[in-house]
């Protein structure tokens, strides 16, 4: 909280409510963010798997207006969470890491109304030295092949995010290069600036 706080300081952003923390937390840390940043869009980053509808009604319910599953889960699942979403008025986005084929996945989450995918490198490849950058080509492909947003994650970091707006992104989500800086809110202008967000 104490991180959002300056961070909403920078500008036009989005505040996402990461999954250890909804672990830790639950839906509690969603409504707090909402109460807290009432004029911010708010993303729970559920990675739903299983029980779609209901993850995403109570993220919805909660607060969050941008609510994550994983393209890698039952098509059934990813339906409900895009389905329930809409119903509440609220937006899903459908995480492709992990999945076999993420250009066929990505047009097949925007043939079922999703309404943003993600190109995700995820903390355990980071681990391992790989971030977004090593998936730039295929953020470039999926951009050009669908007309929903395109969102990357996964190791952005000032310097490297623009390739991603160049690459076709509307939404770069960047993580510890602003929650572990010395000054988080400069921090996020900084990147702010680089991606030309207005």
């Amino acid at each position: 909280m104490r991180i959002a706080e300056k961070v909403v300081k920078a500008g036009n952003l989005w505040l996402e409510v990461g999954t250890p923390l909804i672990k830790a937390e639950g839906m509690k840390a969603v409504a707090e963010f909402r109460k807290r940043f009432p004029d911010y869009v708010i993303v729970a980053d559920m990675k739903t798997f299983d029980a779609g509808w209901v993850e995403a009604e109570l993220a919805v319910k909660a607060g969050a207006n941008v609510v994550s599953v994983l393209g890698a889960a039952d098509e059934e699942t990813v339906i409900d969470v895009i389905e329930t979403c809409r119903k509440l008025g609220a937006k899903s986005l459908v995480d492709l890491m992990g999945v076999n084929d993420p250009i066929e996945k990505a047009a097949r989450a925007e043939k079922l109304g999703a309404d943003i995918v993600l190109i995700h490198v995820g903390f355990g490849k980071q681990k391992r030295g790989k971030t977004a950058l090593t998936a730039l080509n295929l953020v470039e492909k999926i951009a050009k092949s669908i007309k929903i947003p395109v969102a990357a994650a996964g190791g952005i970091k000032p310097g490297s995010a623009r390739k991603f707006v160049d690459a076709g992104c509307k939404i770069v989500i960047v993580g510890s290069a602003i929650t572990k800086a010395e000054d988080p809110e400069a921090a996020a202008k900084a990147i702010l600036k680089e991606i030309g967000s207005k």
